[in-house]
């Protein structure tokens, strides 16, 4: 079992190989290739810096975002596209618990 310098020292090594990859312009998979760094590892390494600098309260979370409607969006109203196809349309402050259910259902 690694000592917890050892896991410290590995995930600095790959904090540094994902900070270069962000700055060199290249594709995940090139970078790896390029480095010759395993690429699955890689995002192994990658996901994990990125869910540790999410708030804790959004990895609980439904993936739905907070939405604060504003004298303007209540009056048009809001519609929201989902990839199926399918479009809610007249979402407004006063529904957006209805449209939470529906959502909710439909994913």
């Amino acid at each position: 079992m690694h000592s917890k310098a050892a896991s410290e020292d590995l995930a600095s090594y790959w904090q540094q190989q994902i900070e270069a990859w962000q700055s060199s312009g290249q594709t995940q998979q090139a970078y790896c290739k390029t480095h010759e760094l395993s690429y699955h590892r890689f995002g192994y390494w990658s996901r994990k810096f990125r869910r540790q600098a999410q708030p804790a309260q959004s990895q609980k979370g439904s993936g739905f975002v907070p939405v604060t409607p504003s004298a303007s969006s209540q009056s048009a109203g809001l519609s929201l596209a989902l990839p199926s196809g399918l479009v809610l349309r007249g979402i407004a402050g006063d529904n957006l618990p209805v449209v939470y259910q529906l959502l909710s259902r439909l994913i």
